[in-house]
């Protein structure tokens, strides 16, 4: 019973997850300038402006898309200018999931990624990365470019900031965007609010109660027949 439970709980946060996105995602993207630090900003549509670093990836793994294997490109996106937010604080960089591209016949070989040299600006969204169950949480090579498990963007920063010649450390800003379709640098792009509908939880749930019935109709059979 209680586990049914726990699914409607997770069936109510999914939907309101969903209704989230669906009226954010209908909104005129706005500047990192109108937000303020403590804002949630889930799924916000945001217009950015600056230039890819194109020495610098990370293949964030086990991205399954049509039922092949894949990954999605995170980089590095150098704001120009930077932006001030409503808190004062300054964002010179942000990363960016570019979308998912196919995983080759090797593991051991990485997709290559086409550089974009120009000046460009970007739509897409603000989202948090979720905390993601991995087996092993693999610590990062050093390479170029590097192969994650789970984002992280704190640990990110930090090894992108080593590979710099700058002295000052990197302003980064404290979310992860994702690009539309179509724009400067994307690959294929199928976002999604939740990875599960609110509907397979409340199917869940109704496993977990009918799993219920059963059990207490077997023991009170069992009890009736030993008396």
């Amino acid at each position: 019973m209680g586990l049914g439970i726990w699914q409607l709980q997770r069936a109510d946060y999914k939907q309101g997850l969903q209704d989230i996105y669906e009226q954010r995602s209908a909104a005129a993207p706005v500047g990192l300038s109108e937000f303020s630090t403590d804002q949630h900003v889930v799924y916000l549509q945001v217009r950015l402006q600056g230039r890819f670093d194109n020495d610098h990836h990370f293949f964030l793994d086990n991205r399954v898309l049509n039922g092949r294997a894949g990954y999605e490109v995170i980089s590095p996106f150098r704001l120009r200018p930077a932006i001030t937010n409503k808190s004062g604080e300054v964002f010179e960089l942000i990363w960016v999931n570019r979308g998912w591209i196919p995983m080759l016949a090797s593991r051991k070989e990485l997709p290559s990624v086409s550089s974009v040299n120009q000046l460009v600006a970007l739509n897409g969204q603000l989202v948090n990365p979720s905390d993601t169950f991995v087996l092993a949480d693999l610590p990062l090579g050093g390479k170029w470019p590097e192969v994650l498990q789970r984002i992280d963007l704190v640990q990110m920063s930090e090894q992108l900031s080593s590979t710099q010649i700058e002295q000052e450390p990197l302003k980064v800003a404290p979310y992860l965007f994702r690009v539309e379709e179509n724009q400067a640098g994307s690959f294929q792009v199928n976002w999604q609010a939740v990875n599960t509908s609110p509907q397979k939880s409340l199917g869940y749930a109704v496993q977990w109660f009918l799993m219920a019935l059963v059990l207490t109709g077997l023991y009170f059979w069992a009890a009736i027949r030993e008396k």
